[in-house]
Formats: structure tokens, C-alpha cells, sequence
């Protein structure tokens, strides 16, 4: 329950700090594709967010909401998050995301993936891994689980 806190605190402190300057670029995404669940199932996904610079390219604040298919269910899924972008400005910028996610199947959440896109353009093409971790303390022995989602999507 600790590292959930630190992770929600962080997030927000990280979302907050944020000040609007001319050197920050906010982006849009849109993406779809798998995500797993604690018992080691897939379901389509579809979503979108936003991503924030924090003054140094760098470094971003995101925030995700994402719904999880098994027909006629749907669930969701939102997600808080800091992202380190190893490559800023490059036409491939690798990145690394790590937060919390809430709602459905949600945890601490850490990942990566690359972002692909003529610099000075808004269009891009993004593709990520992500694990949304759980730890049940019941039948399982205190066992951690991964929900792993797979995703595809644009930047605008």
C-alpha cells in the first residue's frame, strides 16, 4: 500500500508542477491493443491520453484512461504516469514510462517503448509496453501478478 501512495504522490506532484510555458509541448495520443489480466487473459484495448514536457524534453507527465473488451463486458483503466524520453527530438525517441494505474486490473505501473517522428511535426507513431503490477496476499502466498498491455497508437 506504501509504494502505491508514493507512486499517486509522485504522479500528481509531477502533474501539478507543470506550468505553462512556451518550451512545453503537449501531445495527444491515441492507441489500441491487448491488455492481460491477473489470470493471464487477453482483451483488446482502445485508449488515449495526453503528455505533457516539463520545461526539459527530457522529461514528461502523462495521464492515460483505456477500455478493455470481452464482449458484451467492457472495463477501464486510467493511468497517471512520469516518462523519461531518451532520445528527445530524434526521429526515433525511445522513452520509459513509470506510475499508477487505477480502475480495473490497476497497480503500480512501469514500461517503455518508442515513439516515431519527423522532428517539428505533430503526427507520430507510438508503441508501448506496459505492466500493471498487483500483489493478492491470499490463497497465493502473497504472490505479485503482471497484466501486461501492448499497445499501438498515434501522437498528434
Amino acid at each position: 500500500m506504501r509504494l502505491h501512495t508514493v507512486f499517486v504522490v509522485t504522479a500528481i506532484a509531477l502533474l501539478a508542477g507543470a506550468h505553462a510555458a512556451s518550451a512545453q509541448e503537449v501531445r495527444g495520443i491515441t492507441f489500441g491493443g491487448l491488455t492481460g489480466d491477473v489470470n493471464g487473459q487477453s482483451y483488446p484495448g482502445f485508449g488515449g491520453g495526453v503528455l505533457v514536457d516539463l520545461g526539459q524534453r527530457w522529461v514528461s507527465a502523462g495521464a492515460q484512461g483505456e477500455a478493455f473488451v470481452s464482449w458484451p463486458y467492457f472495463a477501464g483503466r486510467g493511468a497517471v504516469f512520469g516518462q523519461g524520453n531518451l532520445a528527445p527530438g530524434k526521429l526515433v525517441n525511445p522513452f520509459v514510462v513509470g506510475g499508477v494505474g487505477f480502475g480495473e486490473d490497476a497497480g503500480p505501473m512501469f514500461g517503455g517503448g518508442l515513439e516515431a517522428r519527423v522532428p517539428g511535426q505533430r503526427v507520430g507513431f507510438r508503441f508501448s509496453v506496459e505492466d500493471y503490477t498487483v500483489r493478492f496476499n491470499g490463497f497465493d502466498g502473497g504472490k505479485t501478478h503482471h497484466q501486461v498491455a501492448l499497445r499501438a497508437g498515434v501522437t498528434f
